[in-house]
């Protein structure tokens, strides 16, 4: 059976930074790889059957410092062109008809780009395929992923017309839920404890962050983010642990809803893409 997944391997070797949505296997699966070429847009995707500051606000060890003099980095992990770091949430764009064109940089070994691929998969399968992930191929515009310093995306399309960046540092940003968040960023959302609604929810403990930090925890008006009316998620996965950005190891973010305390220790560690994130996924693109 090890056989199928050196296979697979090999086709994301061979192709580099030109691929589609993967199935999220495992070394008991038989994956099947294919090619097909849909008759819009020239657009190749590689299928399987079955279809199944520093950016660093996850903590991770390893992250450097972002040197990029284009960007500037607000919550946490939000890219922005210079200037324009408040507006960014007032005019979110849709990846049209959900698909998200990509290219993949090849300092990725081939265990990170199928971690990578997998993110991907698991969002495809969540929105039963109306998100895509296809080749970049002749498309104007693309969504490029390299290794980068730190983790962090644009909100949403930003570009008509070129490359997009998203950067997954390599290796301490190639983790499945982290390439999942930033994906997520990458189609529009924004994180849970930003939300308009977020003071009902949980408690920012502002005296436990770290100086220079405190715009990570911002809250946004509801003319600035839509939640679609859908409840506060403390599983969410754009959620930031309750240790965030802590100068002193305490919790800078605490769990208030009645008969809700015990999340405290969970909240932003779920890992995987689930509930509400995958509804709000559906209903901004209108799946």
């Amino acid at each position: 059976m090890e056989h199928k997944i050196v296979i697979l391997l090999a086709v994301v070797h061979l192709f580099g930074s030109t691929f589609g949505y993967v199935h999220d296997y495992h070394l008991s699966d038989v994956v099947d790889v294919t090619l097909s070429k849909s008759t819009s847009n020239n657009i190749t995707e590689l299928q399987t059957a079955p279809i199944i500051t520093a950016a660093n606000p996850f903590g991770l060890p390893g992250i450097s410092e972002n040197t990029r003099k284009d960007i500037i980095i607000v919550d946490g992990d939000v890219a922005s062109p210079v200037g324009q770091a408040r507006t960014l949430f007032k005019s979110t764009q849709r990846w049209p008809r959900g698909i998200v064109p990509v290219e993949l940089d090849n300092a990725y070994s081939n265990n990170q780009k199928n971690i990578i691929l997998t993110a991907m998969s698991k969002i495809s399968q969540a929105t039963n395929n109306c998100i895509r992930f296809v080749w970049r191929g002749n498309n104007p515009y693309w969504l490029r992923i390299h290794p980068g310093n730190g983790c962090w995306s644009y909100l949403g399309k930003i570009v008509n017309n070129g490359r997009q960046d998203l950067s997954l540092q390599n290796p301490a940003c190639v983790h499945e839920g982290t390439v999942i968040h930033e994906l997520l960023h990458a189609l529009g959302h924004v994180h849970e404890h930003n939300r308009p609604d977020r003071d009902a929810w949980v408690r920012i403990n502002w005296g436990n962050i770290s100086p220079g930090t405190q715009s990570n925890f911002n809250k946004y008006s509801a003319g600035e983010v839509d939640t679609f009316n859908y409840p506060y998620d403390y599983g969410s996965i754009m959620h930031y642990h309750s240790t965030a950005f802590s100068k002193n190891g305490h919790r800078t973010i605490e769990t208030i809803r009645p008969g809700f305390e015990n999340y405290v220790n969970s909240i932003g560690r779920s890992g995987r893409l689930a509930g509400w994130d995958i509804e709000k996924l559906k209903k901004r693109y209108g799946c």
